[in-house]
């Protein structure tokens, strides 16, 4: 008789990186849009920090068969970088405008969306309220973007606070799993 031996491996959990860039990335952009244009640059380079982060968090996750929380993480990791290359290198080759960047920021609406609904479905309150802060906040900076609105930009850096205070709390979970009981 043949035994056979199974061997589990502990890959950590990526949710603590992800989730720390982006609430920080989240911040950055309140500040700028509610504080001061003058943070501009510390929110351009967190939000490189976060999409990077947040994409090696979800291609782990998908390591670990978690295909929900790795496709939100990748998805938006990748969102991010790319709208990095957007604001950086679309303005080098003169494609950034009001219309591009609003557009690409609606257009990510539709994935926040759908995304959201296992959340929902499951009950998962705080990741629910996280994925409504940032509808409202993509929507909202869409809407600044394309209307060159600082109301809108004002109404989308309150959105970023909020997300970031639910990405956080989600953040304080995954962190908390990890403390002994």
């Amino acid at each position: 008789m043949q035994q056979e031996t199974t061997h589990s491996i502990n890959f950590g959990n990526p949710n603590i990186f992800g989730l720390s860039a982006f609430g920080f990335s989240l911040f950055l952009l309140g500040m700028e849009m509610v504080v001061s244009r003058d943070i501009a640059g510390g929110a351009l380079y967190g939000l490189l920090l976060a999409g990077i982060l947040e994409f090696l968090a979800g291609m782990w996750m998908i390591a670990k068969g978690e295909s929900y929380l790795a496709s939100i993480m990748t998805i938006f990791g990748a969102w991010l970088i790319c709208f990095f290359l957007l604001m950086t290198h679309g303005k080098s080759i003169d494609v950034f405008n009001g219309a591009s960047a609003g557009w690409y920021m609606l257009a990510m609406e539709v994935p926040i969306a759908m995304l959201a609904i296992p959340a929902f479905m499951q009950k998962k309150g705080v990741l629910s309220a996280a994925f409504i802060c940032l509808f409202a906040l993509v929507f909202a900076l869409g809407l600044g973007f394309i209307l060159a609105s600082t109301n809108w930009f004002f109404v989308s850096g309150i959105c970023a606070f909020a997300s970031a205070f639910f990405i956080w709390w989600l953040l304080w979970h995954n962190i908390h799993e990890l403390l002994p009981h």
